[in-house]
């Protein structure tokens, strides 16, 4: 199977291909084992929970694989009642609603799903949508959502919006932008850039990077800027390419795309210091909400970001079952807190030392033991 070079870039695409691969049913024999092993319901028994899951599309499956696995996992750790209905569709609007009437029928109190920006757009604004549901990214083009209609996510908007808030909070008010030439680096760079201003924050200047950019003359243009911060919009790779040509003497902020999960002394030397946002689960092993939960094997650290959205997914569920008013979970993707239908995630921050990235909180607690 093909996917795209970062699972996030395409799950966070605004527009998004579909796919005519049809609903995953009881007969597609490969994923009724899949989900036989995880001990969900036989097709056409009643749920509480559905999980309506890209499972079939080739650009998403993977993703939503650890997603799905996340979830189980967290459904099985907590000991709750909850019968959890797996529904896999494609990415395209036809299976999506399809698969959301399936679960509609099947008893489902709460859906979780879709997970593309397209797929929570087309279900939010379908008439469809008929009980409460937990989209797992937010809607193309900021549309509305009915009540009864929440969000959650990984979105790096958010993350460059909250890096923007520390840096100013910080005392940091003139920043510099610097971004790779991508969709998802251009959309993260604009969040940073527009909650900067809100801020009362200066950008006293923006550039793009690609592979045929003269590096050099970035070097250059920033050896005598005169700001407090740069942003550094680009994925882990590209930032390793970028870093050397930016002013070390300038504080460097950035979101969760620098960081691939990796740590490698030698391939991230030149990170070393750069300040980002990240979610526990990949760099607070200690933290008591992701002790609990057994680590997956086998997969990318990008899965394992969609893993730790599955296991929190399940959480904020739960929880809105409960109570659909409010919600505060400390979580292995951050802290969660819901604001009007919005479940909010705050990620920590986090630095590289020694090639690895690790919370800041435990970097201070680290200095002050030497």
């Amino acid at each position: 199977m093909v996917l795209p070079v970062n699972l996030r870039c395409a799950l966070f695409a605004v527009a998004l291909l579909s796919h005519g691969m049809g609903l995953c049913v009881a007969a597609d024999n490969e994923a009724s084992a899949a989900l036989a092993r995880a001990g969900e319901p036989a097709a056409g028994e009643a749920i509480r929970l559905a999980l309506l899951l890209p499972l079939a599309s080739p650009d998403f499956a993977r993703a939503a694989e650890a997603l799905r696995l996340g979830f189980l996992t967290a459904a099985k750790r907590n000991g709750d009642d909850h019968k959890v209905g797996v529904i896999a569709t494609d990415a395209s609007r036809e299976k999506i609603l399809a698969g959301y009437d399936s679960a509609v029928k099947r008893g489902a109190r709460l859906v979780i799903g879709p997970m593309t920006r397209s797929g929570v757009s087309v279900l939010a604004a379908s008439e469809h949508f008929s009980v409460p549901t937990l989209g797992l990214n937010l809607p193309e083009d900021k549309a509305a959502l009915p009540p009864g209609f929440y969000t959650f996510g990984l979105a790096l908007e958010a993350e460059a919006q909250l890096a923007a808030r520390t840096a100013f909070a910080e005392d940091f008010k003139s920043a510099i932008l610097v971004s790779a030439k991508t969709p998802l680096a251009q959309r993260s760079r604009d969040a940073f850039a527009q909650a900067w201003a809100r801020l009362g924050g200066t950008i006293k200047a923006a550039y793009e990077f690609g592979p045929q950019t003269d590096m050099n003359a970035l070097r250059q243009a920033l050896s005598t800027a005169a700001v407090d911060m740069i942003f550094l919009s680009a994925e882990a790779d590209e930032a390793r390419a970028a870093r050397p040509y930016l002013n070390n003497n300038i504080a460097v902020f950035a979101t969760s795309q620098v960081y691939s999960g990796r740590n490698d002394p030698v391939a991230n030397v030149d990170l070393n210091g750069m300040r980002f946002v990240e979610m526990p689960w990949l760099v607070q092993p200690d933290h008591p909400a992701v002790m609990v939960y057994p680590r997956p094997t086998g997969i990318t650290a990008d899965a394992e970001r969609f893993y730790a959205l599955g296991i929190d997914a399940f959480r904020v569920a739960a929880a809105l079952l409960k109570n659909p008013r409010t919600l505060s979970i400390d979580g292995v993707t951050g802290k969660l807190t819901l604001y009007g239908n919005q479940v909010t995630r705050e990620p920590v921050q986090a630095v590289f030392r020694n090639g690895a990235g690790i919370a800041l909180d435990d970097d201070a607690a680290n200095a002050d033991s030497r």
